[in-house]
Order: C-alpha cells, then structure tokens, then sequence
C-alpha cells in the first residue's frame, strides 16, 4: 500500500468527497462507504467516508483512511474508455482492507 497526501489527514466528508468530481486530477470519485460523524468545529451532523475510488484518464484507485493517513490499496491501469472493471476491482480491494467494527469515529 502506498502512501497518498494530497487529502486532508481525516475521512472526508461526502460534500468534499464531491467536490473533488470537480478536480481536474479525477474524472470520478466514489465514496465506497458511508457514515455518520459530528463536525468537531460546531458539533453538527456530517456524514463521512474513510474509503473511495479514485479514477483518471488512464487509471484507478481504491483508497482508505488509516492511523496514519490515506493508503492506496489498488491500482489499476485503464485503456480505453471502459473503466468499469477497474472501478470494480478497486472497490473490492476497498472493502478487503476496511477492518471490521472499525469505523470514523474521529471528529471532522
């Protein structure tokens, strides 16, 4: 697994999740699972996610937040315009690495 620091050292919200559909970097996110948190900053209710599927151009990756930060868990080369397959094995290596009963329970 290797190391990604161009997210925020937390799970991210599904809005900022969102949002980076929006970046230039990615063509898709997806938020693999969801869950429920409070904003440490006003205690509101936010909804998170601690793993994504990130894909490019001409690849995809599956992501996890841990201890110590983001981790790719998989990545996959893509050719062409079909990326289904690689969204799918991605996922799939997403939810292999999320360790069961441990969930966001950090304040975001």
């Amino acid at each position: 697994m290797s190391a990604l620091s161009s997210l925020p050292d937390r799970p991210l919200t599904t809005t900022e999740a969102a949002a980076l559909n929006d970046a230039d970097a990615f063509d898709l996110v997806v938020p693999v699972e969801r869950e429920e948190a409070v904003r440490a900053d006003d205690n509101e209710p936010v909804v998170v996610t601690e793993s994504l599927v990130l894909a490019a151009a001409d690849w995809v990756k599956g992501v996890v937040h841990e201890d110590d930060g983001w981790r790719v868990v998989e990545s996959v080369a893509v050719e062409g315009d079909d990326r289904t397959e690689a969204m799918l094995t991605c996922e799939a290596a997403v939810e292999d690495a999320l360790k069961p009963g441990v969930r966001a329970e950090t304040d975001v």
